[in-house]
């Protein structure tokens, strides 16, 4: 085998998410083809979810990836994070490579291309079951912020209170949605909010891409769904505020760092 990429499985759907997507843009751009290792455990929660869009992807064995790294053809991994991926995009010795990609930065916007961000927008609904919320959501000036489980003792109070008042200022009597699986007493928030606890991460994850504007956290678990929300959901009225800590080099039109 040659001129071949293998992409590894992240912890969380949204980070698998973002190494699909970078598979894409390669697959692209260069002569790679992309492969995805086939490790059972982590996939199948995630097949479960990639079943919703019009995205495909071929899958290598684990034993297969294993024997490929431990010889000379696939002897050093490459980990790219998200100041190098336009960096390699352009790399014309990036072939038969182990990619770990951790997740695209605010930055990185630019390198999705329309037809990539297409095929992960919802084709199929089946999993749908709060429908009230739905239109509720719809129908109002919607904010989604999501908070992973694992990031609520971590999140920044202060950044969501200036998000929400920054937000405030630009849209008329807007509300806010906090998607999270953990019980939450209070957020720090200076508009009026809700806080939804779904099980089912598809419809989660579905709620806040409709949404109609987005708060992105600068955490590890959460980052990625706030963003691949806004990515998949962005229309000329969103506005998408993000920590300035994340230190976007663009300026891109909506999005807003405080």
């Amino acid at each position: 085998m040659e001129n071949i990429i293998i992409l590894e499985y992240q912890e969380n759907f949204a980070d698998n998410l973002s190494s699909i997507v970078y598979g894409k843009i390669l697959e692209k751009n260069t002569n790679l083809q992309c492969f995805y290792e086939n490790d059972t455990k982590k996939r199948l929660g995630f097949e479960n979810f990639m079943s919703n869009f019009s995205m495909n992807y071929n899958y290598i064995s684990t034993s297969r990836v294993k024997k490929l790294t431990e010889s000379a053809f696939l002897k050093n991994k490459l980990y790219v994070n998200s100041k190098k991926i336009k960096k390699e995009l352009n790399n014309k010795n990036l072939k038969n490579k182990i990619i770990n990609l951790k997740y695209f930065s605010i930055s990185d916007i630019e390198l999705i291309p329309k037809e990539v961000i297409n095929m992960i927008k919802f084709n199929k609904y089946d999993f749908l079951i709060n429908h009230d919320i739905l239109e509720d959501i719809k129908n109002c000036q919607s904010i989604g912020l999501y908070i992973n489980e694992n990031d609520i003792d971590k999140i920044n109070s202060d950044f969501i209170y200036e998000a929400t008042k920054r937000l405030n200022k630009y849209i008329k009597q807007p509300k806010l949605y906090v998607f999270t699986k953990k019980k939450i007493q209070n957020i720090n928030s200076f508009i009026n909010y809700e806080i939804i606890n779904l099980l089912d991460w598809r419809e989660e994850f579905y709620f806040l891409t409709n949404c109609k504007h987005k708060i992105i956290l600068n955490t590890k678990n959460s980052y990625s769904e706030g963003f691949w929300a806004a990515i998949i959901s962005q229309k000329e009225y969103s506005i998408n505020i993000y920590d300035k800590k994340l230190k976007s080099d663009k300026k891109l039109k909506n999005w807003i760092g405080v």
